[in-house]
């Protein structure tokens, strides 16, 4: 694709990943993405294969109580306790078990294109970026898509630090 007259690729707009490896306890999962001021971590194996993601709905997902996730009526009358007792039953956890397993990912020389789709068909908004190796090289995420967008928009405003 062409912005302002260069050719632009997903490697040319992807951002750093974050990566944690498997095994990770709940408790450093948190700790990782608020030191790191990230939403979102890629988790590798111990070759460095990405085999998954998170992110805070999977972290929230996983300390609230099955009996009350689909139930805003219940949840209304859970108190603080509930969601610190929860939070400490999980704080041990092992990534693995709350990470999302079935990640779509794209490659550094795909088109913006194809990751448009694969953010839409997968309904991630968090990409990972992988070599030949499936290794994570980026993370695309719908803030580089949105400026693509307004780039071909012509907004000034798009890619600006």
């Amino acid at each position: 694709m062409t912005i302002n007259g260069q050719d632009i690729a997903i490697k040319d707009v992807m951002r750093e990943p974050t990566i944690v490896e498997s095994g990770m306890a709940f408790r450093d999962v948190i700790k990782k993405m608020i030191i790191e001021k990230t939403n979102s971590l890629v988790v590798v194996d111990a070759d460095g294969v990405a085999i998954g993601m998170v992110n805070p709905k999977s972290l929230i997902k996983h300390v609230v109580p099955d009996y009350l996730e689909n139930d805003s009526i219940a949840a209304h009358f859970a108190t603080e306790s509930i969601f610190r007792e929860e939070a400490a039953k999980v704080a041990d956890v092992a990534i693995e078990d709350f990470m999302q397993k079935d990640i779509s990912t794209v490659k550094a020389d795909d088109t913006l294109m194809q990751a448009a789709v694969v953010a839409l068909e997968s309904g991630q908004v968090r990409i990972p970026v992988v070599d030949e190796n499936n290794k994570p090289i980026g993370l695309l995420t719908r803030t580089e898509l949105k400026n693509v967008i307004g780039a071909f928009l012509d907004i000034e405003e798009s890619f600006s630090k």
